[in-house]
């Protein structure tokens, strides 16, 4: 029987739904802007200001990804990490509180649907008002999303 996944009746999942079917397969990190694009999409459904790129954000979602597809690929015996705010704090942000949504699939679409569907309930709140996004081509093919939100 294939998986199910809760029912999403709010107006955003038709415009995410059109993001996602839309989207180029990623091939490096820098290939976000599909999964961007939904998150914003999210969040344009709320009556939050528009959410802010930031360089120490983006650098966490980037290390997500990677620390994701080492531990797959049974480069590294760490377990990655869920809470980015040691990361964070590693790296120079000040910021007070922060969230890491992942995805993972087989392709772009289902690593994004994954993500968001974690995300949902976070992605409008607010109070987060940094983002950074990550895509990975993992090396057996499969894709690996996250997006850390953040608030200063």
């Amino acid at each position: 029987m294939p998986p199910r996944f809760p029912r999403v009746t709010t107006g955003w999942a038709l415009a995410l739904a059109a993001v996602i079917t839309m989207a180029a397969p990623a091939m490096a990190d820098d290939s976000a802007g599909p999964l961007t694009a939904a998150v914003m999409t999210v969040r344009g459904a709320s009556r939050c200001a528009p959410l802010a790129s930031d360089p120490l954000v983006q650098r966490a979602a980037d290390m997500a990804t990677h620390a994701s597809s080492d531990y797959i690929a049974h480069r590294s015996a760490a377990v990655p990490f869920t809470d980015p705010m040691p990361a964070l704090k590693t790296i120079g942000y000040t910021g007070a509180k922060a969230l890491l949504f992942a995805g993972y699939g087989a392709n772009e679409a289902d690593a994004i649907h994954g993500l968001i569907l974690q995300g949902r309930n976070a992605i409008p709140d607010c109070s987060y008002t940094q983002y950074g996004a990550s895509s990975l081509r993992g090396d057996d093919g499969s894709i690996l999303t996250a997006v850390v939100l953040a608030a200063p």
